[in-house]
């Protein structure tokens, strides 16, 4: 049987817990994205990692680690940060201004198909969330 080369690609940046990071993280993304010839699911990916880095930078501590994958058709993002909180999924009421991030990439996990969950850190308080998203085949069937 032949062998079959899989392309996986990655990506990682270390961010200041600083909200104008978010803007560097997006900006890293879309970068990636059309490296790996993906730019067509660039806004999807930033969307993802927007949410994702104000979190940490919301709700965390310490420094925060963002890492993208692509591997198998799968679209992975994953943000670290230091804090002992776990992401929680709220009912905001129409004159809340925050709380709708985790519902929004439920949403989208949803349309895509995939998985959001939390990885623990098993040397300390930190923990990394992580989104998966399932990217479609090209027409020519090439991930």
């Amino acid at each position: 049987m032949p062998l079959t080369t899989m392309r996986d690609q990655s990506v990682s940046c270390r961010l200041r817990p600083e909200p104008a990071q978010v803007r560097h993280a997006r900006e890293q993304a879309r970068k990636a994205l059309y490296e790996w010839d993906l730019g067509e699911h660039a806004e999807l990916c930033e969307l993802i990692v927007s949410e994702l880095v104000t979190n940490a930078i919301c709700h965390g501590d310490g420094e925060i680690q963002v890492r993208m994958s692509h591997a198998c058709g799968d679209l992975r993002v994953e943000v670290h940060d230091d804090g002992t909180g776990r992401p929680v999924r709220r009912q905001p009421t129409a004159e809340d201004e925050s709380g709708r991030g985790l519902a929004l990439l439920d949403g989208l996990i949803g349309l895509h198909g995939g998985s959001r969950g939390i990885r623990n850190d098993l040397a300390g308080d930190g923990k990394a969330v992580y989104v998966v998203i399932r990217l479609p085949a090209d027409p020519a069937g090439v991930q």
